[in-house]
C-alpha cells in the first residue's frame, strides 16, 4: 500500500541541489536475484566516491520498496549500517545514493574464487560488527524495531579495514510498535529464511536472528548456506551442521583453510551464538544484544532459555552468565578496488 507520506515522496521533488554525476566504467557486474535494485559506482563533483542503486521495477510494488528503503535509512545512523546520502525521483527513474564501500560484500570474501582466505581475526571482527548493526536496527533505533528480512553475506558490506556494514534495505519491515507482523508474501533467500516465516509468513526480529545465525555458521565452516553440488544430506548447511554445533565439534566444523590459525575460545563463542540463533522455535532464539555479548566472549547463555513477550522486551539481556574469556582482535588487510556498471543521470542529494 502506498501511504500518503510515500505518495508525497514520489510526487514532490526533493528540496536539495541537483548535481550531474559521473559514473565509472565497470569491470564486472552481477545484480542480486532478490534485490529490486541494480548497483553502480559513481563520483560526486567534490570527488567523493559513491554507490548508486537504480530500481529495477517501475510499478506500485517497486515504489513501495523504494520508499521503504528511503524512509528507513533516513531514520538510522550507525557505524555498522550503510549510510544513505541522497535519492532521485525523475519520471520512472528511482535512484538511491549510498556511501561507497570499497571492499565488496562478505560473500565475495567467503566464496570468491580469486580471493585469499581471511585470517580468523577478520571473521571475528566482521561477525561482531554485523551483530552491532543488527542490534541497533532491532533494539536501539529511535523509530522502533526495523526488520531487515534479507540478512545474508551478500548484504554485509566490508570496508578497507574489514569493518562490516549492514546494507540493502529493499525488503525491510518497519514495526514502530514492536508488534508481530504477518506477511501474505514470503520474501527472502532460501537457506536463510526462518522456519516460522517460511511456513506461516510470521515476521519478527527473530527471523533476522535466525538468518544471522546462518551467516555465523558460514563464517566458521566456510561453506554456502545451500550448495546443491554437495552430497545428499549436506546440501543445507544448517541441517548438516546442527548436530555438530550442539556438540561444539570445532575440529569437524572449522574451515580447513584456517589451519590452526584461530582462537579456540572465539570459535566456541561463535558456534554457541550460531546454535542458539538457528533454533526452530523463535522464542528460544536470543535477541541481538544477547548474541553480541556471546560473540564478545564474555557471556554464556542458558541453553534452556525461552523468551516470553513480557520477559523479552526492550534491551533486557535474558538469562546470561558472565564468563570472561581472553581474546585477541586485530586485523588489517589490503584495499580492494572494484567498479560497477556505468550509468549517467541527474541526482538530487540530501544534505
Amino acid at each position: 500500500m502506498i501511504t500518503p507520506r510515500r505518495r508525497a515522496l514520489l510526487t514532490s521533488a526533493p528540496q536539495s541541489p541537483t548535481f550531474v554525476l559521473t559514473l565509472k566504467q565497470p569491470t564486472r557486474f552481477r545484480p542480486s536475484l532478490n534485490s529490486p535494485f541494480l548497483a553502480k559506482q559513481g563520483v560526486l563533483p567534490d570527488g567523493q566516491v559513491i554507490a548508486v542503486k537504480q530500481h529495477k521495477l517501475a510499478s506500485s510494488q517497486g515504489d513501495l520498496e523504494f520508499c521503504s528503503e528511503v524512509e528507513v535509512l533516513s531514520c538510522v545512523q550507525h557505524q555498522n549500517v550503510v549510510m544513505l546520502i541522497g535519492f532521485c525521483i525523475e519520471d520512472k527513474r528511482r535512484l538511491l545514493v549510498y556511501e561507497y564501500i570499497c571492499n565488496g560484500s562478505l560473500d565475495s570474501h567467503l566464496y570468491g574464487r580469486q580471493r585469499e582466505p581471511l585470517e580468523w581475526a577478520a571473521w571475528q571482527k566482521i561477525a561482531i560488527g554485523a551483530a552491532r548493526g543488527l542490534r541497533y536496527l532491532h533494539e536501539d533505533c529511535r523509530v522502533g524495531c526495523i526488520i531487515h528480512r534479507d540478512m545474508r553475506p551478500n548484504n554485509i558490506l566490508i570496508t578497507h579495514d574489514f569493518e562490516p556494514l549492514v546494507g540493502d534495505f529493499g525488503l525491510v519491515r518497519w514495526q514502530p510498535d514492536g508488534d508481530t507482523g504477518v506477511e501474505t508474501r514470503v520474501i527472502g533467500t532460501f537457506g536463510y529464511l526462518a522456519p516460522e516465516y517460511a511456513q506461516s509468513g510470521q515476521i519478527t526480529e527473530k527471523a533476522d536472528v535466525y538468518s544471522f545465525g546462518v551467516v555465523l555458521v558460514e563464517l566458521v565452516i566456510g561453506r554456502k548456506a545451500v550448495d546443491l553440488t554437495r552430497p545428499k544430506g549436506q546440501q543445507c548447511l544448517t541441517k548438516w551442521a546442527q548436530p555438530l554445533l550442539e556438540e561444539y565439534a570445532i575440529e569437524e566444523l572449522i574451515d580447513p583453510r584456517l589451519g590452526n590459525q584461530y582462537l579456540e575460545n572465539e570459535v566456541y563463542c561463535m558456534l554457541h551464538a550460531a546454535s542458539l540463533c538457528i533454533r526452530r522455535d523463535p522464542h528460544s532464539r536470543p535477541r541481538m544484544s544477547q548474541v553480541l555479548r556471546i560473540l564478545d566472549c564474555d557471556m554464556v547463555m542458558d541453553t534452556s532459555y525461552i523468551s516470553t513477550p513480557s520477559y523479552d522486551v526492550g534491551n533486557r539481556s535474558g538469562r546470561l552468565w558472565s564468563e570472561p574469556l581472553q581474546r585477541q582482535h586485530h586485523y588489517r588487510g589490503p584495499l580492494l578496488e572494484g567498479s560497477l556498471e556505468s550509468f549517467s543521470g541527474k541526482l538530487s542529494l540530501d544534505k
